[in-house]
């Protein structure tokens, strides 16, 4: 399975938000793109997906940029997944177009309660990490590699 770079640099602007939400003032495009070298025009993208699902709040002008919309505490990761993927894991025979039609299994499939189960289990993981935890984590990580 992959995780796509979506959600991993979605995932490193809104911990960087998390970051910044003591300051109480917005964090602009440019300096998360900066921090985490990636292009403005992506990281644009991103934010504007995670502010689409309510996870983040923009505010326009010279002193412009976006914060978080709740608490880093009250946001977890599965929110940032759900924000920027279709779905956790998304089973071929869920897919809009042909491929799910050209399964010759779509109607009895064998294997479709594994792939359940585990989006399930995915699904619980992700809630365990809240924004706050994820900064922590970087934070301890960051200090060890000193």
């Amino acid at each position: 399975m992959k995780i796509s770079s979506r959600l991993d640099y979605a995932l490193s602007c809104a911990v960087i938000l998390a970051d910044r939400y003591e300051q109480d003032k917005p964090t602009p495009v440019g300096l998360i793109a900066k921090r985490e070298c990636i292009e403005y025009d992506y990281v644009e993208q991103l934010l504007r997906a995670l502010k689409r699902s309510g996870i983040v709040k923009s505010a326009r002008g010279s002193k412009g940029g976006y914060v978080l919309s709740r608490r880093p505490v009250e946001i977890t990761a599965i929110d940032i997944v759900s924000a920027v993927e279709k779905s956790v894991l998304q089973l071929v025979c869920e897919r809009p177009r042909a491929r799910r039609r050209r399964c010759v299994h779509f109607d009895d499939c064998r294997v479709k309660g594994l792939w359940l189960g585990l989006r399930a289990v995915i699904g619980d993981y992700l809630k365990l990490y809240t924004l706050k935890g994820l900064l922590l984590l970087r934070r301890k990580e960051k200090a060890f590699k000193k």
